[in-house]
């Protein structure tokens, strides 16, 4: 079954430079705006596809208006068979994202790219005709992971802690190569919200210790791998 996001909402984030994890959990369990915890930690994975002169990266990097992220998503181990993998179609338009999500069967992925096997994953997970032209011309280019933390607050802003990032190529080989973990990051703080608790949202993040700055987790990543 296809999910897709009610409407756009708004995306904002910090990093916490130096400090760790439980230290951020402390001042997030401290913030004047009650948040409390919604969600067990655990551990995301994610294998961004796009074209092979990286339109997508492109897009991102120059700021445009209205552009997309296609990725694959699942939780847990990061490598081994992956009972729920979901197939993302992230789209931006301005300052508000919206998301379209698509579940695939389940798969195997051994640390490389299932090109022989991915074809029949995708036609038995019956994608709309629509996700199915989009994907056409894409290729595996990056994968990540890292763990997560997730808070709410009283008033329904949505907080998520992300941290210990790790890098992969998937660019090149059917292997993927793993880059060093990118530890000088820091925690990254992200607030969730609809266009009604925008004034609220301004209020929360002004509370931090830290500035808001864009943080693209896919960017970073293929940033990460240029420099290698």
């Amino acid at each position: 079954m296809t999910t897709a996001s009610n409407q756009f909402r708004y995306e904002r984030k910090l990093i916490a430079p130096g400090l760790s994890p439980a230290e951020v959990v402390a001042l997030v369990r401290q913030h004047p705006a009650m948040f409390r915890e919604t969600y067990p930690e655990r551990a995301v994975n994610n294998l961004y596809l796009d074209t092979p002169d990286l339109r997508h990266y492109t897009d991102h990097v120059n700021g445009s208006a209205h552009r997309v992220k296609v990725r694959i998503r699942w939780y847990g181990d990061f490598a081994g068979r992956i009972e729920r993998p979901v197939m993302e179609f992230k789209t931006k338009r301005g300052l508000v994202s919206g998301k379209v999500a698509h579940p695939l069967r389940p798969m195997s992925l051994n640390g490389g790219w299932p090109q022989a096997t991915f074809p029949a994953v995708l036609k038995e997970s019956a994608l709309p005709d629509a996700a199915t032209v989009h994907l056409h011309g894409l290729a595996p280019a990056l994968a990540n992971h890292y763990q997560r933390r997730y808070f709410c607050s009283a008033s329904g802003i949505r907080l998520t802690l992300d941290w210990a990032l790790r890098f992969y190529d998937a660019r090149h080989s059917s292997r993927w190569q793993a880059v060093a973990p990118h530890g000088s990051l820091g925690v990254i703080i992200e607030l969730k919200y609809d266009l009604a608790k925008a004034e609220a949202a301004v209020r929360v993040a002004n509370a931090f210790p830290f500035r808001l700055t864009r943080c693209s987790k896919y960017v970073l990543g293929i940033q990460c791998l240029n420099a290698v």
